[in-house]
């Protein structure tokens, strides 16, 4: 165990020559949905995101003078809460992980602690995680969407359905994705209770886990009411409420989608309840390209916040029902050389989207030999974990530097 967790906190605390770009940030968003990384890099890409939400929100959809107000707040909130919830975070990482290489920590139960009282959770074959105490405020958070009750609800059931809690009769919504926290909040607007609660300990680095509760709301759903109800709906023609389950809960297999299987699968404790059990905790709801194109029908004016959110598993939906989103996805990978190193050109978001160059191994100490490589010669590199691979990859902006320069790229 020391060996692993060792790891990983180095993982969260490895130096950042320079902060993350909005590019960098959509990357991760658009394909992952989390942010993993150094807790120099997560925070700010977090605080990044929140920025670029907002003013796309603002440039997308009218707002009154108030509503445009409780949208500054918002932000301002969040952006002062991941500020402190980075220093705290920083701090915690930095002394446990001092403890560790020295070996001066103590296990009591499933807690880690070092000797001056810091300690985090690690729990069998969980992701170990550090608690963030204190960091919390009130805010609000407008009505972006304008619709009807009972189109509105028809979302909120589906988030129930997923991903969504109830604390005190209350909805919450717990998430370690930036794009959810809008997507979330656009459907439970009102007054806000924001915390920044943990730092995931992942092998990629930290992730951060936000809670937010709806104050102006309450939950009338118990979760397996709101499974059977999106079913109900499922069988009528309405697909909204499957919409937002999906995007709490459905299962992405890009390339399945790219050669052209199309199916819906969402996780479930009681699959047949909501479809064809396909595993002990998946089921299938629908196939053929056709329910991809009903749950982007049903998006509505949702749709165009999943747009400008960037949020990978609406990407996803693009992907099945869109022809030329989808053919930009499936190009032909072609590599390069860089500093000795070959990496796979990928395009990622389809049309518009961002280039990059990417490098597979898996070995984690291989990887971060390659981004150290790649750092000495001036780029930017990241690390992320794709199925048992470690992928080192550069962005765009660090292409066209590198395209720049006579001699630098070259065919293998």
């Amino acid at each position: 165990m020391d060996s692993e967790i060792k790891q990983r906190l180095e993982s969260a605390l490895r130096p950042v020559e320079k902060p993350p770009t909005i590019e960098e940030v959509l990357e991760h968003v658009s394909t992952r949905g989390v942010l993993r990384g150094s807790v120099d890099c997560v925070f700010p890409g977090w605080m990044l995101y929140v920025e670029y939400a907002t003013q796309e929100i603002i440039k997308t959809f009218r707002l009154s003078e108030d509503e445009r107000r409780q949208l500054l707040d918002f932000r301002d909130t969040l952006k002062r809460l991941l500020l402190e919830a980075w220093m705290q975070t920083k701090e915690k990482l930095t002394t446990l992980y001092k403890a560790v290489a020295e070996g001066t920590y103590r296990m009591e139960g499933n807690r880690l602690y070092a000797p001056d009282g810091v300690w985090m959770y690690v729990r069998g074959d969980s992701t170990p995680h550090i608690p963030i105490h204190g960091i919390t405020a009130k805010t609000r958070f407008p009505d972006l969407l304008k619709l009807p009750r009972e189109r509105l609800e028809l979302l909120q059931l589906g988030w129930r359905a997923s991903d969504e809690g109830r604390h005190k009769r209350q909805p919450y919504m717990a998430t370690t994705q930036p794009w959810q926290v809008f997507a979330w909040t656009a459907a439970r607007y009102g007054v806000l209770r924001v915390r920044i609660v943990s730092a995931n300990l992942t092998r990629e680095g930290v992730s951060v886990e936000v809670v937010i509760t709806a104050k102006s709301w309450r939950q009338r759903w118990s979760k397996d009411e709101a499974i059977d109800l999106v079913r109900n709906h499922f069988e009528r023609g309405e697909r909204a409420p499957l919409l937002t389950m999906w995007l709490g809960d459905g299962k992405t297999r890009r390339g399945k989608v790219l050669h052209g299987k199309y199916e819906v699968r969402i996780s479930a404790k009681e699959p047949r309840r909501l479809g064809l059990g396909v595993s002990a905790y998946e089921a299938l709801v629908a196939t053929g390209r056709e329910a991809f194109t009903k749950l982007r029908e049903a998006a509505g004016a949702y749709g165009e916040l999943l747009d400008l959110l960037k949020a990978h598993k609406w990407i996803y939906i693009k992907l099945a029902t869109d022809d030329g989103f989808r053919a930009a996805a499936k190009q032909n990978k072609k590599s390069i050389t860089v500093e000795g190193v070959v990496m796979y050109l990928r395009l990622v978001s389809g049309r518009g989207g961002s280039l990059l160059a990417e490098h597979y191994t898996r070995n984690l100490g291989k990887a971060f030999a390659v981004a150290d490589k790649l750092k000495a010669a001036g780029f930017r590199p990241n690390v992320v974990k794709s199925g048992p691979n470690y992928v080192v990859y550069i962005a765009t902006a660090d292409l066209l530097r590198l395209a720049e320069r006579d001699g630098e790229i070259r065919r293998p």
